[in-house]
Order: C-alpha cells, then structure tokens, then sequence
C-alpha cells in the first residue's frame, strides 16, 4: 500500500535520527518527487547526482539548476579514472544480461563515495514498482527499506507503492520543474547511449542535438566484430545506430 504524503515527511524526519540522510536525484520525475519530499521533512537536504560520463549535457545543467534554486546540497559523483567507450571495447555494449554499466559508473561511485564517508548513510531513491517488470519482482522481495551491499549502505524507497497517477499528481499539484529532457528525448537523460532505449526517434534527435554523442556510438559499432549489434529489440531483430543518417 503506497505511503500518504504526510507519512513519507514522517519516515524521513524518523530516519534523520539514525542515518546520514542523502536524496539520490537522477534528474527524473520520480527522483525530483523525491527530493522535493525531503525538502518538506529536513531543514537541510543534500542531494548525490551521478554522472555517468555518458550524461546528457541538459540532464547535468537541470540538476544543477533545481538544486540551485531548491538551496539544496548538491555532491556530484563521476568515475574519472576509467572511460565508458574504453570499457566498451573491451566488454562490448551493455545488455540486459551483463549490465556493467551499472556496476561501474553507479553502484561504484556511490560504494566509494559511502565508505569515505565513514557514517551511516541512507540514500533515498525515486524507485517505483510498476517501472518494470524487473523492478517489480526484485523490489517485491526487497521491501521499501534495506541493505544494499553494492553500495554498503541503506536505502529506502518511500514512493516504492506508488503509481504513475500519483507522481503526475505530486508534480502538478506543487509545480515541479520537470526535466526538459523528457519533452526532448522522452526520458530524463541520465545516460545517452542505453540498451534499453530501443526508439529510434531518440537517437536521430541525438545526432541533430548532439551529433559528436551520436559519432561515440557509431564508432564503437564500427569498431566491433560484425558491425557490434548495439541494441537488441527482440525477436532476432537488433537496431545499428550506424545505419541511421548521422546529420
């Protein structure tokens, strides 16, 4: 059963006793819920952003922004020591089966970063079930509140039983930025390249925006055995992005 609003304040004002308290804000809709719900529970919110090194230039300039604006703490994470195309030629391109993306340029960072720390850490998250499938049945079992041994630290999801309706409500009803990404790409652009956006749409309006973004992915397909099969969209079928028209 989804938590109200009043009692998700209630649960993060709570958990400021015990742990040092941080809002994983991606630039996404769930996140920027998330972040804003901190707002109302702590006198002072800090925020971890991820750049992945593969971060649209928009998403990093609207994180920015809303934390600005918000007076919010802002810590952003990179990987400064290891490039995501070089790992690319010798791993290949993510999938669904081997996501070392995640791994690297995410959980890592975030492990890193909580052991430096040396504190106990929670990081509230955006995650929702009805995301996915996948999300759904792992989150079933994980529960709104545990131990995440990739990052040695706790986590909760407050908004974890809540549907899309709810979060389109929160947003409008307080008059939340959205991340202009969504309106551009479709989504909030934390990675450009993912072998989970199989639209091809995306990426011709990559290569119109940001066409030396668009050339990394092509270059990398062409460096691979048979042409590297970049995104696999079922069925047998796979998507080239070098056969799209780079403009």
């Amino acid at each position: 059963m989804p938590l109200s609003i009043k009692d998700i304040i209630k649960l993060i004002k709570k958990c400021q006793k015990y742990y040092n308290v941080f809002v994983n804000f991606s630039g996404g809709r769930h996140s920027l819920v998330v972040l804003h719900l901190a707002l109302k529970a702590l006198r002072e919110v800090k925020a971890i952003y991820i750049d992945t090194t593969i971060t649209l230039p928009e998403c990093n300039q609207y994180v920015n922004e809303v934390c600005d604006r918000w007076g919010v703490e802002l810590i952003t994470l990179k990987r400064e020591d290891i490039d995501f195309w070089d790992l690319v030629t010798k791993w290949g391109f993510p999938h669904r089966r081997f996501r070392w993306c995640m791994r690297e340029f995410k959980s890592t960072p975030l492990r890193m970063f909580n052991d430096y720390t040396d504190e106990r850490c929670l990081h509230l998250t955006g995650v929702t079930l009805n995301e996915s499938n996948d999300r759904k049945r792992v989150y079933s079992i994980r529960g709104m509140l545990h131990f995440n041994a990739n990052i040695h630290s706790y986590v909760l999801h407050p908004i974890l039983y809540w549907d899309e309706r709810m979060v389109d409500r929160y947003i409008k009803k307080y008059g939340l930025p959205v991340n202009p990404c969504y309106s551009i790409y479709g989504r909030e652009g934390n990675c450009y390249y993912c072998p989970f956006i199989t639209d091809k749409d995306y990426y011709l309006k990559l290569s119109e925006r940001h066409p030396s973004l668009f050339k990394k992915i092509v270059e990398a397909e062409m460096s691979m055995k048979k042409g590297g099969a970049a995104i696999y969209l079922g069925r047998g079928k796979r998507l080239h992005i070098k056969d799209l028209v780079l403009k």
